[in-house]
């Protein structure tokens, strides 16, 4: 009886399935053709199907830079950088995307190599593999304590708790950076003003597809800083998408 179960739900997923590979096939195929606004209509229903498929979001991002829209490429490249950081494709198009508006995706002075390394995880991944060797850690010492102070599953706990704490301390240092909301300015010029609200005077304006940090919020108004200079000030957040 189980196994008639389980046939029929086999059964019953194998459309969906298929419609999945159509839709998949179908983007494709309007990339390729050069129907690139039809391939980020196809790909924008993927990724919200699965936000967190990297090679959706990657995809649909290069259907957004193919047809011109820099900005709405870059949210998604973002966000396959951070799902994904180690892909070469992904960091590689992330990085050309900056380029060609006048940004970095690596920080004057930092090797590629030493950057790539260290993103070389997602925090979710960072967060799993500490949690990993501390219970590793935990049960290995406890087996150690109790199991007669064997010397080889000494070691094992010296080298996991070893990895255990180089992992926590490799989380410590991403997480502010990589927590920090980051967005991208969507419309020809963003005003930055210097309180939220039209009354205040217009400080710095921030050209399409530059990148900004979130600070603090205030109803329509995002309090936000321009990425590597000390200039802020309060932006309407329709002017932005958050990454």
């Amino acid at each position: 009886m189980r196994g008639f179960i389980m046939a029929a739900l086999l059964f019953l997923a194998l459309p969906l399935c298929a419609e999945e590979k159509a839709a998949e096939q179908s983007a494709a195929d309007k990339y390729n053709s050069g129907d690139y606004l039809g391939a980020v209509e196809l790909y924008q229903r993927e990724a919200q199907a699965d936000p967190a498929n990297p090679y959706v979001l990657y995809n649909l991002a290069n259907s957004y830079f193919k047809s011109g829209d820099g900005d709405k490429a870059l949210v998604y490249y973002f966000r396959a950088f951070k799902v994904l950081p180690r892909d070469a494709d992904i960091r590689h198009n992330l990085a050309f995307a900056l380029q060609s508006t006048g940004q970095k995706l690596v920080p004057d002075g930092i090797p590629d190599m030493v950057f790539n390394l260290y993103h070389y995880y997602s925090l979710p991944e960072l967060k799993g593999l500490c949690a990993l060797f501390a219970w590793l850690s935990a049960i290995l010492l406890m087996i150690y304590l109790f199991g007669g102070k064997n010397g080889k599953v000494k070691g094992a706990v010296l080298i996991c708790g070893g990895i255990f704490i180089l992992s926590g301390i490799w989380l410590l240092a991403r997480y502010p950076s990589d927590t920090q909301r980051v967005a991208v300015v969507t419309v020809p010029r963003a005003e930055l003003r210097s309180g939220p609200g039209d009354n205040f005077p217009v400080s710095v304006t921030v050209p399409r597809a530059h990148l900004l940090l979130i600070e603090d919020g205030k109803g329509e108004w995002d309090k936000v800083s321009i990425k590597d200079t000390n200039s802020s000030g309060w932006v309407l957040n329709k002017s932005i998408e958050e990454i």
